[in-house]
Formats: C-alpha cells, sequence, structure tokens
C-alpha cells in the first residue's frame, strides 16, 4: 500500500469543515496536522471501542464502515469517505470508551489531530473553533430529533414513517390530497393524523413551505 500523503490528500484535509473560511494555513502548521496521517488496510481497525485516538480524524482517501454492537450483531451505523470526519466524542474529556467501532472498509488514509493541535489551530485562527462548534451543535440537533423520534408513538410513529417511505432526496414529501385517505392508509382517526402533524412540527421532525411537507435534516434517511 502506498503510504505517499498526496496533494490530492492535502486539498481534501484542508477542505474539511474545520478549516471552512480560514485562509491556508502556514507550511509548519499544515506539516504538523499531515504528519500525523495513518494509513490502514482494506478490513484493519481504525478506531475500536477500547481502543481509540483522542483525536479527530479527517479522512482523505478511501472509505470506512462505522459499526456499533445491538449485544449480539454488529450494526452497520454508516459508511465515510474523503473529506469526512469522526471521533469529535473522543475528545475533551472523553471516557475510556468509544462508542462505535471503525474498520476500512477500502485501503484509506486518516490525518489525526490531537487536542493540542486543534487548541493550536483554535488559537492561531479563532474561525476554527466556531466551526468545531457548528459543527458539534449540528450532531445535538440531530441527536435531539432522534430522540424525539424515539420517543413517538402510535399516530405520531406512523404518519413519520409514511413520510420517510414517500420522500424525496431532499426530504419532501408527496402527502395525499385527501387526509381522510391517509388517516385510512395509517389506521388512525382524522383528528389523531392533525395532532400527528401539529407533533412532528413542534419536535422539529417535519415542517411545512406552503403546501409541501418536509422530513428536516438526517430524518431524510
Amino acid at each position: 500500500m502506498d503510504e505517499r500523503i498526496t496533494e490530492e490528500m492535502k486539498e481534501r484535509f484542508l477542505s474539511s469543515f474545520l478549516f471552512a473560511g480560514l485562509p491556508r494555513p502556514g507550511q509548519e502548521t499544515e506539516e504538523e496536522m499531515l504528519a500525523k496521517t495513518e494509513f490502514f488496510a482494506k478490513g484493519e481497525c481504525v478506531y475500536k471501542s477500547d481502543r481509540f485516538y483522542s483525536a479527530l480524524g479527517v479522512i482523505v482517501s478511501g472509505t470506512v464502515r462505522v459499526t456499533t454492537s445491538d449485544g449480539e450483531n454488529r450494526v452497520i451505523l454508516r459508511d465515510m469517505s474523503a473529506g469526512e470526519t469522526f471521533g469529535a466524542a473522543a475528545l475533551f474529556g472523553a471516557g475510556e470508551y468509544y462508542v462505535s467501532t471503525i474498520h476500512a472498509q477500502s485501503a484509506c488514509a486518516v490525518v489525526f489531530i490531537d487536542e493540542k493541535t486543534l487548541e493550536k489551530l483554535f488559537m492561531l485562527y479563532p474561525q476554527a473553533a466556531r466551526n468545531y462548534i457548528s459543527f458539534l451543535s449540528s450532531k445535538i440537533r440531530y441527536l435531539n430529533r432522534k430522540i424525539a423520534e424515539l420517543s413517538l408513538h402510535g399516530a405520531g410513529a406512523r404518519l413519520l414513517g409514511y413520510m420517510k417511505q414517500h420522500a424525496g432526496t431532499g426530504g419532501e414529501v408527496d402527502m395525499p390530497s385527501s387526509m381522510s385517505a391517509l388517516a385510512k392508509t395509517l389506521g388512525i382517526g382524522r383528528s389523531s393524523l392533525y395532532r400527528a402533524f401539529e407533533k412532528l412540527e413542534a419536535e422539529g421532525l417535519i415542517s411545512k413551505n406552503e403546501n409541501i411537507w418536509i422530513i428536516k435534516g438526517e430524518n431524510t434517511l
């Protein structure tokens, strides 16, 4: 496996969310961060629940697969490719265990940015700290939506499930023109259906743009 850091890898690294709106770091800072690049063969473990780096990982080539365990089986959470990041939960006060396991889905390279390097970057470029906070805030919003979704039952759960099945790539849902027909399809009453719409909207899981209902954010997945 070729373990050279190419110009393409450098550009992918600098295009990650952390550097949005920043001037290109000085050569010394850039080389310091890229020096912590690690290469993994296909199938090799990148992160494990009890063996992980206290660092943010930026994938600069290849793909990885994130999994977790339900006690008996490994559950695939997602695949990640070059330009994406992982490991934020392993920084700044992380515990002894990491929630997920990550394996190389193909030969890949990852730049690991530890706390000390991040703090130095934040001091040099305050915008980087803002980018990092925005990234974490987006994760919190996602988790809040998932908690709200998991707390649903009955009419709300049925309606959201229906909307997910019929959502387009942008989250837009082509809803039936007849609420009575939709209520019948879901096996609920019209009043329960209207309350379900109100609850999902209040929880931030869906929104309405004129006559089009939209599933918010990651709920389209």
